[in-house]
């Protein structure tokens, strides 16, 4: 299709073609649409030349050591948000969006930069989220409008004033996080010349490994590094809670998934008033296909853009020509009955038995994307989740009046469900 002078070339039925585009050396850049993102220009929207280098230097932060040292942290924000839920026991549907959300920018902040934020001990981050979520929708909105592309138009928008006033904020809380970050930062730096000197290589968070690029990289201004700390809040902490709000309402529509999920984790990690270690978290095993069924029909990235450099031949047929861009159908690849069977819309974690996963191209499901260009975050949201659907399961059941019929979507940045996670919550 053509949007304006750019031609765009959808894809959205052929795991070889995603794996092709997602692996092209010459596909790595994002479309020219994802400079409206003003912030979130780190690794999520950076040119892949920068990308490149910068990903590689803070792929430490998420290290499998690095990963290990989160778990405190979630436990600790995820017993939080299970004492916060008492309130709501017995007291009909509640959409538990916010308290997801929270408890998810929590862990963000306390993982990523070291920082005890403490959303769910009251409401200043609020304003904060629902800023992130007005931001999202502007930006989408902009994209499915070609007339506002350039600049100088969209300046003169209601839209751009109300888009104004949410990077306000959501800058507003970084710059403050910022002067926190650097003050942290050097009173942390003779610790680590410390351990450098005794040959141990420190454990640096995302935000220590960003503080000592920029002191051996001179290009590197406050900006840069703001624009990582704007990315992985925003990036982070949204997609997991949408997940979880999405996978909260699946099992509250699903009673039997739920139930299977709770024995799970009872067998696995009984004792509610214990965290839940790494090492129980690989055994739930069920819990894992849960999770990834529920980003099967609900995956929050439903859509990828890539802009062609070059030539790019999908097969003998089909040659993606230099100077296109690409967009990648995540949300229908998902659902498509040639990969899924006859009921791919139907909620079932089945679909991720080793053996069905097994004869399944590994491009038909992309919940993180694919390639060298991937979510620097999977196995930091894979790890997040788990732990915290085994406290919530092992305290509630969750009940819901909604049936999947019931469900809509909002086709957006994030995708999301728009009846939000409607539930009632008892004590187990």
């Amino acid at each position: 299709m053509w949007m304006g002078p750019k031609l765009i070339v959808g894809i959205k039925d052929n795991p070889e073609y995603f794996q092709t585009v997602l692996n092209s050396p010459h596909l790595l850049d994002k479309m020219e649409q994802y400079n409206f993102f003003r912030i979130v220009n780190g690794l999520f929207a950076a040119p892949g030349h920068m990308w490149k280098n910068e990903r590689k230097l803070l792929n430490r932060s998420f290290s499998p050591t690095m990963l290990t040292s989160f778990v405190d942290t979630f436990n600790d924000k995820d017993f939080i948000m299970v004492d916060s839920l008492r309130k709501f026991v017995g007291k009909g549907e509640v959409d538990l969006h916010l308290p997801i959300a929270k408890c998810t920018i929590d862990s963000i902040f306390g993982t990523a930069f070291g920082k005890d934020l403490n959303t769910q001990g009251h409401d200043g981050a609020d304003e904060y989220l629902h800023s992130m979520d007005t931001f999202f929708s502007l930006v989408f909105k902009r994209i499915l409008h070609v007339e506002r592309y350039p600049e100088h138009v969209y300046r003169l928008t209601k839209d751009f004033q109300t888009e104004t006033n949410c990077v306000n904020i959501i800058r507003g809380m970084s710059h403050d996080l910022m002067q926190q970050l650097k003050l942290n930062s050097k009173n942390n730096r003779a610790q680590q010349q410390k351990e450098d000197a005794c040959g141990r290589k420190p454990n640096l968070n995302f935000a220590e490994s960003l503080f000592e690029i920029a002191e051996h990289n001179p290009r590197w201004q406050e900006k840069h590094i703001r624009d990582h700390i704007d990315t992985i809040i925003a990036a982070g902490h949204d997609t997991t809670a949408t997940t979880m709000s999405n996978l909260l309402l699946m099992l509250a529509i699903h009673q039997d998934v739920q139930e299977a999920v709770y024995q799970e984790v009872m067998s696995v990690c009984p004792d509610k008033t214990k965290p839940v270690t790494t090492e129980e978290t690989n055994g739930l095993v069920y819990t894992e296909m849960v999770c990834k069924e529920t980003m099967r029909l609900f995956p929050v990235g439903p859509l990828i853009g890539r802009t062609c450099t070059a030539d790019v031949k999908l097969d003998e047929k089909h040659t993606i020509p230099a100077g296109c861009c690409v967009a990648l159908g995540i949300y229908q690849i998902h659902r498509d009955p040639s990969i899924w069977g006859p009921e791919p819309t139907k909620f079932n974690p089945d679909h991720f038995l080793p053996e069905k996963v097994a004869e399944r191209h590994p491009y038909a499901y992309l919940p993180f994307s694919g390639g060298p260009r991937n979510c620097i975050g999977i196995r930091y949201a894979w790890l997040s989740m788990k732990i915290l659907i085994a406290h919530l399961v092992r305290n509630y059941r969750f009940r819901t009046s909604l049936k999947m019929e019931d469900v809509k979507v909002k086709f957006a940045i994030i995708l999301r469900i728009t009846n939000g996670c409607i539930v009632s919550i008892e004590e187990r």
